[in-house]
């Protein structure tokens, strides 16, 4: 599958509380000896009882194998291929798994596969209804078509309505003002939205996040977002190339980052030569009257 990106744990965070709970949600599945794996694999608990979703997820099956491309992917005619490739090695593997343990089989209506990108054009769909039968549109931005009796699903996050199902994929990407503007409206409306989503709004798309303060006339939500999940998903790094390490310290002035970094410690990590050499002719004999 494609390499990796900082886009995947970002989608695995977003996801996994939307789906959760009915559905185990698995990361960089193998699907064998070879190094192959699934982005996602979702799995249904099966004593959850019935599916809550009333958005695209009410389409998940008992087994989903998920391929994920983020915003700054673009989708290539090939990645169907791959798809189909690795949720039947997928399929092929956990039956042989359950036969091993005397289990029922799954059958192949028992897995389905997804392709999650941020925008699917008509020609790549074309190429694709073709290879896969022909595609059934669900609704904006949702095809199907079956694959050897697996259905196999095609989302254009660009063009799905703003929902709660789709919310993850709609934070992950880039979006227009108006799919912004309908973001800040639903997760005003519902408050578990916002707890679970504030965050990324914050980070990941700030006009929305400003509108839903803008809506918020009781002020209950203006406690600062947590960077603990950004720091956690993306990295320290990340956090820190995205606010500019320079803007960092002149936010925090030079005298504050001396102090937590401790003069002993800021001497030897920039070296005794380049802070003499850093000196004003007047600093160096001012450091020559006050060591004499």
């Amino acid at each position: 599958m494609a390499k990796k990106t900082q886009w995947h744990p970002v989608f695995a965070e977003l996801l996994r509380p939307a789906v959760e709970s009915h559905y185990e949600v698995a990361t960089n599945v193998p699907v064998s000896d070879v190094p192959r794996e699934a982005d996602f694999v979702l799995l249904r608990r099966t004593r959850a009882g019935p599916l809550p979703f009333t958005g695209l997820w009410r389409h998940l099956t008992g087994w989903n194998v998920l391929e994920f491309k983020g915003p700054t992917v673009k989708p290539r005619a090939g990645d169907l291929h791959l798809l189909i490739e690795v949720g039947l090695g997928i399929f092929r593997r956990k039956n042989e798994e359950r036969a091993k343990q005397g289990e029922a089989l799954l059958a192949p209506e028992e897995v389905s596969f997804w392709y999650l990108a941020r925008r699917l054009g008509p020609r790549l769909r074309r190429v694709w209804g073709r290879r896969g039968g022909g595609l059934s549109e669900l609704g904006p931005g949702v095809w199907r078509c079956a694959v050897l009796g697996h259905l196999v699903f095609l989302l254009s996050g660009a063009e799905l309505p703003v929902e709660e199902d789709s919310l993850p994929l709609h934070i992950v990407g880039p979006e227009a003002q108006k799919i912004d503007e309908a973001m800040a409206r639903l997760v005003t409306e519902r408050p578990a939205l916002w707890e679970r989503y504030r965050g990324w709004l914050a980070t990941l798309h700030p006009d929305a996040y400003e509108e839903i303060l803008s809506m918020d006339k009781t002020k209950r939500r203006r406690t600062e977002p947590s960077l603990d999940y950004l720091i956690r998903t993306l990295g320290l790094d990340w956090l820190i190339r995205q606010a500019g390490a320079k803007h960092i310290i002149e936010h925090m002035g030079a005298k504050r980052v001396i102090s937590e970094l401790g003069v002993k410690r800021f001497i030897a990590e920039g070296g005794l030569d380049a802070l003499l050499a850093s000196l004003t002719p007047a600093q160096r004999r001012e450091l020559k009257e006050r060591l004499e």
